[in-house]
């Protein structure tokens, strides 16, 4: 017989998980980017400063993460024994990127706009498709690589939409979308060394991202020292506003770990063309004004990419 749906909070709780994961990550990676945009084009504050605040908030969170998905409070000690003692010093390049793709995420959307970040964002499907075949070993069907010719043509309107936009807006278009292109390459390569290393028999894959969240953290501490402004963290201009994006990009290392244990990647797909789409008509509310129609069809084909690059390959005829 099967078991009895778990009653109350906890329950409903458990049945949409999936679909409470799918919202949670929507609205995080939406009000994210939205409210990045909105305070770096109105005040001038540290984006070194954020990144590093947000890799401090990640530590408790990690902790509680371990906790609620990865046994219990028992396999917390454990846990940060094997941060230490297994083979701590593996991600020290891949938390490099990591560090300075959170610093181009700042960059990028100081000259665009939240969608367009967004949209252009996704050439890093374009990127992982490559690593995986290097790194992997995985091959493409046809399909997909129709699907990356359609993100770059996405891609290249969406550029050529913004171009107009960016300039009246003092920004420079071509250069924000060069610095959301490079951090979508450095996302990519660890993001596929990652699971080259959580596919690897025994990993802890919370004790790596203890040990990610800890090498971002000296880099980024490193990267200040090389500012030339020391230790010091600089909170000038910080607002309310940029206090939220701070725990927003905290949240990414429960949001991450939760959808890896309760759904699948299938969720990742709904949720980058949902966030996308959803900004796009949230910024068009608020701004009173339609998207141009060269950002509309750019928009259009990137979905439609990211549609057909996770469609299911046909299943084989039988004999």
């Amino acid at each position: 017989a099967m078991p009895a749906p778990e009653p109350g909070v906890k329950g409903f709780l458990l049945r949409h998980r999936t679909f409470l994961l799918l919202v949670a990550l929507v609205l995080q990676k939406c009000v994210t980017d939205v409210l990045t945009n909105l305070t770096r084009r109105t005040s001038t504050y540290s984006a070194t400063s954020v990144a590093l605040l947000s890799e401090v908030a990640k530590f408790p969170l990690l902790i509680v993460a371990v906790a609620l998905f990865g046994g219990g409070w028992k396999r917390v000690a454990p846990t940060l024994r094997n941060t230490v003692s297994d083979r701590p010093f593996s991600l020290v390049w891949v938390s490099l990127c990591y560090s300075v793709q959170n610093v181009l995420y700042f960059l990028a959307l100081s000259h665009l706009s939240a969608e367009s970040y967004q949209v252009l964002s996704q050439s890093k499907l374009l990127f992982t498709a490559g690593l995986m075949m290097g790194i992997m070993q995985t091959r493409l069907r046809l399909e997909q690589w129709s699907a990356l010719g359609m993100l770059i043509g996405g891609s290249l309107l969406v550029q050529l939409s913004e171009a107009s936009r960016a300039v009246v807006a003092g920004g420079n278009a071509y250069l924000g979308g060069l610095w959301a292109i490079l951090g979508s390459l450095l996302s990519s390569l660890p993001n596929v060394y990652y699971e080259k290393l959580l596919k690897e028999k025994g990993t802890d894959e919370w004790a790596r991202n203890i040990q990610m969240t800890f090498w971002i953290f000296l880099w980024i501490l490193a990267s200040m020292c090389f500012e030339g402004n020391g230790l010091r963290i600089d909170l000038s201009g910080f607002s309310l506003n940029v206090w939220l994006i701070i725990a927003l990009k905290a949240l990414n290392c429960l949001l991450i770990p939760a959808t890896l244990k309760y759904a699948d990647n299938i969720l990742y797909s709904y949720a980058k063309p949902t966030s996308i789409v959803l900004t796009c008509a949230l910024s068009s509310i608020v701004s009173g004004t339609l998207p141009a129609p060269r950002f509309v069809a750019g928009m259009v084909l990137v979905l439609a990419s990211i549609y057909l690059y996770n469609s299911p390959a046909p299943k084989a005829k039988a004999a």
